[in-house]
């Protein structure tokens, strides 16, 4: 088991146990749970090194648009209907306005890496709509539901866009007003061989849907998607621009 699993199964197994005194009941959950760790653990620690790679992915989003994500680490771009969220080694750039119009640029002094994946999900909401969920997100839920009690997950393989896919589909999320409790009822995730998330699908708490599926990938990049286009408004700024602003 790998060190993120280990400790995510330490977790796990203290918010069981403390529900209760040991019995039948208790270790039923904890066998679960320890299922649902070993399920979940490989397919993310994969995800997770997905940092790691070049590429250009097109994915197809709830309500039918198209976002392309670029990564070149550490730059990545979110090129959405609604404008781009750009980060670089050195700044994060937060685009709106669609091609042909006037677009605005919030720059910040943000590296990559230091937002965290509610951040990130802010600023994605801007440019490419609120269903939309990235590899961080996606991993943050992952996470979050192998610990919690009575979850079912059954594993499964599919092919999307041409990439082999290993995936999990992770129901009986219970509603949680905790402030670190799973964003989501239920929700179906693969990941490709390469650790490159094909396909997110998932009810939010607040009963909308979410989630993306890959349509077009490749590994090679075009450098201007990690700069503002061309004729944009840049504004400087000492802190992250507030999503939607």
């Amino acid at each position: 088991m790998n060190p993120a699993a280990s400790r995510i199964l330490t977790a796990a197994v203290a918010t069981v146990l403390g529900a209760g005194a040991l019995g039948c009941g208790v270790i039923n959950q904890v066998k679960q749970t320890v299922d649902n760790v070993s399920a979940i653990s490989d397919l993310a620690d994969r995800l997770g090194k997905s940092g790691q790679l070049t590429f250009t992915a097109e994915y197809k989003t709830e309500d039918g648009s198209t976002t392309t994500v670029v990564q070149q680490p550490p730059k990545a771009a979110y090129l959405g209907k609604d404008g781009r969220f750009i980060l670089t080694d050195d700044a994060l750039y937060s685009c709106t306005g669609k091609t042909g119009a006037k677009i605005v640029c919030q720059k910040s002094p943000v590296q990559t890496g230091q937002l965290s994946s509610a951040d990130q999900a802010a600023y994605l909401s801007a440019v490419a709509g609120g269903g939309f969920v990235n590899t961080e997100m996606a991993l943050a839920l992952m996470t979050a539901a192998a610990i919690v009690p009575g979850v079912k997950i059954a594993q499964t393989t599919a092919t999307i866009a041409g990439q082999k896919s290993d995936c999990l589909d992770v129901t009986g999320i219970p509603k949680d007003a905790q402030p670190n409790a799973v964003t989501a009822k239920e929700f179906h995730v693969c990941v490709a061989e390469n650790g490159l998330l094909t396909r997110f699908k998932g009810v939010g708490t607040d009963d909308k849907a979410l989630g993306v599926e890959l349509t077009k990938y490749g590994d090679k990049v075009d450098a201007q998607a990690f700069v503002p286009p061309k004729g944009a408004q840049i504004i400087e700024g000492s802190t992250p621009p507030k999503a939607g602003n």
